[in-house]
């Protein structure tokens, strides 16, 4: 009955995604060559730290994701609980239109968790306090003889500007942001974009997107094939 209950099980499902994407990140760079070896060392032995290696963002995992029918709903809920408090902390209005009757897409569930986390986080990073955040799932669209659903994530953020526009999914590139205050290492979006058309789908940037606030904002919308 803690009031803090929702936000501790917001952190520990985080903590179990990251623990599952670096499981990914191990599993296809982990060492298959005859020349290595294996070496055991005596519990009496203490080995000597090794710190791992961080991947640099051209080190994304190559293998495809196993895509598989998933529900948009169960993967937006638990990260929209564990958002909601960052949101009140930084007293934005973080509102989510996600109806429950939706058809599954094609996809993976882990790497569209990863998709939609990153997603919300930069919406909320980027809108002063005030400002609003809508997440709107079940959007339509007929294209190439298939069907698509569509998920937006709308903000009244500071916005991006056109000429960041066309490069906003390159490795590293921050544009203006990279002048703020606003500390980002440039990855996340180019992430987002891989593992969207990993999945087979699409992602679109509208800024402005003309929500009526003071400031541009910016709109991500995911498309992502119906079953």
């Amino acid at each position: 009955e803690d009031p803090s209950k929702p936000v501790v099980e917001g952190i520990l499902r985080e903590s179990d995604r990251l623990g599952e994407l670096l499981s990914e990140f191990e599993a296809d760079f982990a060492p298959t060559t005859p020349e290595t070896a294996i070496v055991t060392l005596d519990a009496s032995f203490p080995a000597p730290y090794s710190p791992t290696p961080l991947l640099s963002g051209s080190q994304l995992p190559n293998s495809p994701p196993v895509l598989e029918p998933v529900l948009v709903a169960e993967i937006l809920e638990p990260l929209l609980l564990s958002q909601q408090a960052i949101a009140q902390e930084r007293q934005i209005q973080l509102t989510a239109v996600v109806p429950l009757d939706l058809p599954p897409v094609r996809a993976n569930a882990s790497a569209l968790r990863e998709v939609f986390s990153n997603l919300i986080d930069n919406a909320l990073k980027y809108t002063p306090s005030g400002g609003t955040v809508l997440i709107k799932a079940g959007l339509s669209r007929t294209a190439d003889a298939k069907s698509w659903q569509g998920i937006a994530i709308e903000d009244t953020g500071y916005g991006i500007p056109e000429s960041d526009g066309e490069h906003i999914f390159e490795r590293h590139y921050r544009g203006v942001q990279a002048a703020g205050k606003i500390a980002g290492s440039g990855l996340g979006l180019a992430i987002v974009k891989d593992l969207v058309e990993r999945m087979q789908g699409e992602i679109i940037l509208i800024s402005p997107n003309n929500l009526g606030g003071k400031l541009p904002g910016t709109t991500f919308t995911v498309w992502l094939p119906l079953l």
